[in-house]
């Protein structure tokens, strides 16, 4: 199975750390990008035009992050990432949905200012006064308040919020976020996780991916 997009994406990480945490890399070929966001290569697989997707094997195509994790928890071997009671699970997903409604669409134009080189200064203002500071007030609201997100175990919860981490502590750092001030439950679960193994690769790879989109657009200056 094929893994389409970049690390940098939060969306695609999250798959990668479920393959990583069910001891699955090795099954997971990554792709990248068989042409830019928006373009027809890209389109002609996913017609949405966005990353990840999933291409298996029998070319079936699974797009959105949070599909593509729900199905290697499915599929690979190892522990279970989705908790088993209803009431977990739902909790589990409810992160997932908090990251894709209310963070990512407020990080997104900070992370352009980088990577693309453009502002648009009235998302930039509503992203840092309101947007970003609502989302991670949701993510305080619903934390169980121990190491993990949901439970006591990792979850997919716990895939879900490692990502936007990287964006929130090292990649958009200069916007100056402070993501635990007044959110104790928060910084508690950042705590037991930033020196992890799993946060740590998951880490590099994103910092290996921003480096080369970062010399892509200075090649192309």
């Amino acid at each position: 199975m094929r893994l389409r997009g970049v690390s940098l994406s939060p969306y695609y990480e999250r798959a990668l750390i479920v393959a990583d945490v069910k001891g699955a890399l090795e099954k997971v070929e990554e792709a990248g990008m068989p042409g830019p966001f928006g373009s027809d290569a890209l389109k002609s697989e996913n017609p949405t035009g966005k990353i990840p997707y999933l291409l298996l094997d029998d070319g079936t195509m699974l797009p959105e992050g949070q599909v593509i994790a729900e199905y290697f928890n499915d599929v690979f071997d190892g522990p279970d990432l989705m908790p088993a009671d209803a009431l977990g699970a739902a909790r589990a997903r409810l992160f997932g949905r908090i990251i894709d409604l209310y963070l990512g669409i407020h990080t997104t134009p900070l992370a352009r200012t980088i990577t693309r080189g453009t502002r648009d200064e009235a998302a930039i203002e509503a992203a840092l006064s309101t947007g970003i500071p609502m989302a991670m007030d949701l993510i305080e609201r619903n934390l169980a308040g121990g190491a993990y997100a949901v439970g006591d175990r990792f979850s997919l919860a716990d895939a879900a919020l490692i990502p936007p981490m990287f964006h929130l502590t090292v990649f958009l750092a200069h916007f100056d976020i402070k993501p635990f001030d007044g959110r104790p439950k928060f910084a508690a679960w950042w705590d037991a996780n930033r020196d992890t193994d799993v946060v740590q690769r998951c880490f590099a790879r994103m910092q290996k991916s921003l480096d080369f989109i970062l010399s892509l657009r200075k090649a192309a200056q």
